[in-house]
């Protein structure tokens, strides 16, 4: 299951939607929730991804030029961590905090060098060069990287809103120790949570008419 959430700036509460369908009905979803947290004609939308590139192509098909692409800093960092040990053996975690720096400084060309001086052989599968892997996955996505706008606006350049509602709003539910769910069913409930906690509760019930 896929869960999309929007947010204005500024507030607290989210907009969220989950959906078992194919991508484009996750934009779809993205759309809504984006119009229900305030979405208008001069809004500027920031869009936070693991670098998938089926968010990429329904980001632009559903915001169009309103919406601009962040990598989620988190994964970024997950393929820093991984290229350290070969980058930097003796000093893996230092080598990786400065990558991170410079990421967030804006100096994105300089952590793509420095990962490009220590690509492993071109033999190698590509379980085994996590550098290679990382360079890669930096270089083919430098338009998405620009932290520190994200930063000078306020904006968050990680995934956290997503990964906390997938634990309260999803897992918590349907990941509960015994259950076991049909797909259809458990649409159902992430729907009916997905109503709750976008406060649209009371719309839930039908107040039985009596003569």
């Amino acid at each position: 299951m896929r869960l999309v959430a929007a947010r204005a700036q500024g507030r607290v509460d989210a907009c969220y939607g989950a959906t078992f369908g194919e991508v484009y009905k996750v934009g779809r979803h993205s759309g809504h929730c984006t119009r229900d947290a305030g979405w208008g004609l001069d809004t500027q939308i920031h869009v936070v991804g693991d670098g998938a590139d089926w968010i990429r192509l329904q980001s632009r098909e559903v915001f169009g030029d309103r919406g601009r692409l962040l990598l989620d800093f988190y994964h970024v960092c997950e393929y820093l961590a991984a290229a350290a040990p070969a980058c930097r053996p003796r000093s893996p975690n230092p080598w990786r905090k400065t990558q991170q720096r410079r990421l967030k400084r804006g100096a994105v060309q300089l952590a793509i060098k420095t990962l490009a001086q220590n690509l492993e052989p071109t033999s190698l599968p590509e379980e085994q060069a996590p550098v290679h892997t990382a360079h890669r996955y930096l270089s083919s996505r430098r338009d998405q990287l620009d932290y520190p706008r994200a930063m000078h606006l306020g904006f968050p350049i990680g995934s956290g809103l997503i990964e906390s509602g997938h634990r309260h709003l999803v897992q918590a539910r349907l990941k509960a120790p015994g259950t076991a769910w049909l797909p259809d069913n458990a649409d159902d409930i992430a729907q009916l949570r997905v109503l709750r906690a976008n406060g649209h509760r009371n719309s839930l019930w039908i107040t039985p008419y009596s003569a």
